[in-house]
C-alpha cells in the first residue's frame, strides 16, 4: 500500500538510538559487521519499529547487516520472493493475503503492529458528511480490493448501505490528495499517510477501520526457505524487533521526529500513527493466546487472532475478485521462531 509519489524514505536516514540523540547521522554510520539480510520495505510509517531498529542500530548490534529493498506496490514484492533476491519483509494484511493465495512462497512469523485507527474516512470540509449515514450519493474514493474499500463497505453496511448506494470511485493514491484538494471526490477510506494528509488539507474525520470492525495489522514474513535454514538470525531479528518496540514506548518524539525527517511528514502526524492510531505488541503479548492478533497455535488452531484478521479481508477479496480462492492461512503462518524466542526469554 504505497505510492510512487512518496519519496524514498531512506534516502536521509537517521539514527534514534543507542547512545544517539540528533537527527544528523548519516545511513552508513552502523558498520556492516553481522551476517546480510536482503530486506524488502514499502512505504508506511506503521512499520517504525523496522525504521527504529536499522536506523537506530539495533539490527546493527545484534549482528545483522540490512540490505535494504524498496518496493512500491505488492506484485514487484511478491516476485522478489519468487526470486528469492530477498529474505524477509513486512507488509500490511492485505497484501499479504494475496500474496499467501497466490502461492507466493512467503511464510508470517511476527505481528510488526495493530493498525486500529490508521486507516478510515475522511471528508471534505465542503462535503455536508457528518455521519456514515450521510455518505448516500457522495463521491466517495477507496482503492479497489484493498483494506480500505473493505472497511468502506463494512461502514456502508454498518448503516443499512451497499456501495450501489454511493459514488464509488476506484482512486489509486498516487491522484488521491490533488483530487480531494480539489473537491472532485467528497471523501476517501485510505490509510496512512494519506489519511493524515487529508485531514492536515482541511479534511474531517469521520470513521476509522476500528469503528467499523475491519482493523487490519503490519505482519512481518519470510520467505519460506529462508526461513527454515536461518533460525539463528530470525532470532536475532525478533529480539531486534522488541528492541524496537522498547523505544518506541519510551521515546514515541524522538521516533516521530526520526519518521518526519525520514518520510517528509509531518512529525504531528508521525506522533499520532505511532501514540494514537497503532499499537506495537511486544513479542510475548503477540504470542498470548487471547490477543486480538496471536499467532500462538491455540489461536490459530480455533481460527482466532491474526487468522481470524486474514480469513475475514480474504473473504471480501475473494467476493470482489482480487484473489481466486480463500488459502488457509494456518499454513501460511510459522510459529516456530517465535516459539523458541519465547521459550529462551524464560
Amino acid at each position: 500500500m504505497s505510492s510512487p509519489t512518496r519519496r524514498d524514505f531512506l534516502s536521509s536516514a537517521a539514527a534514534i538510538a543507542a547512545g544517539v540523540s540528533t537527527l544528523g547521522i548519516a545511513r552508513g554510520a552502523f558498520a556492516a559487521t553481522g551476517v546480510k539480510v536482503r530486506f524488502g520495505w514499502q512505504p508506511t510509517l506503521n512499520g517504525a519499529r523496522y525504521f527504529a531498529a536499522h536506523d537506530g542500530g539495533i539490527f546493527a548490534a545484534n549482528g545483522i547487516d540490512v540490505e535494504q529493498i524498496e518496493f512500491l506496490a505488492g506484485p514487484p514484492f511478491f516476485a522478489a520472493f519468487q526470486s528469492g533476491s530477498i529474505d524477509v519483509g513486512f507488509m500490511g494484511t492485505p497484501p499479504a493475503s494475496i500474496g499467501i493465495a497466490q502461492g507466493v512462497p512467503m511464510k508470517i512469523f511476527a505481528v510488526e503492529n495493530n493498525a486500529f485507527a490508521s486507516e478510515g474516512l475522511v471528508v471534505t470540509a465542503k462535503s455536508g458528511i457528518k455521519s456514515l449515514k450521510d455518505l448516500k450519493g457522495k463521491r466517495i474514493a477507496a482503492e479497489r480490493g484493498t483494506s480500505g474499500q473493505y472497511a468502506l463497505v463494512r461502514g456502508l453496511e454498518s448503516v443499512g448501505m451497499t456501495l450501489k448506494d454511493i459514488d464509488f470511485i476506484d482512486l489509486n493514491v498516487s491522484v488521491l490528495m490533488p483530487a480531494f484538494s480539489k473537491n472532485e471526490i467528497d471523501g476517501g477510506w485510505y490509510w496512512e499517510p494519506w489519511q493524515g494528509e487529508m485531514r492536515e488539507a482541511g479534511g474531517v474525520q469521520i470513521a476509522t477501520d476500528q469503528d467499523v470492525g475491519a482493523a487490519g495489522a503490519i505482519v512481518w514474513v519470510a520467505r519460506t526457505e529462508w526461513l527454515e535454514k536461518n533460525p539463528e538470525t530470525v532470532q536475532k531479528l525478533l529480539s531486534s524487533l522488541d528492541a524496537a518496540q522498547a523505544v518506541i514506548t519510551k521515546n514515541p518524539a524522538k521516533v516521530a521526529a526520526y519518521l518526519s525527517h525520514d518520510t517528509g511528514v509531518s512529525q504531528s502526524l508521525a506522533q499520532t500513527v505511532i501514540t494514537k492510531e497503532a499499537s506495537w505488541p511486544t513479542m510475548k503479548e503477540e504470542w498470548a493466546p487471547d490477543y486480538v492478533l496471536s499467532i500462538n497455535p491455540q489461536a490459530i488452531a480455533k481460527k482466532q487472532g491474526l487468522v481470524k484478521v486474514l480469513d475475514s479481508l480474504a473473504d471480501f477479496q475473494h467476493q470482489v475478485r482480487v484473489i481466486d480462492t480463500v488459502p488457509d492461512f494456518a499454513k501460511a503462518i510459522d510459529v516456530t521462531p517465535l516459539e523458541a524466542y519465547i521459550k529462551k526469554m524464560g
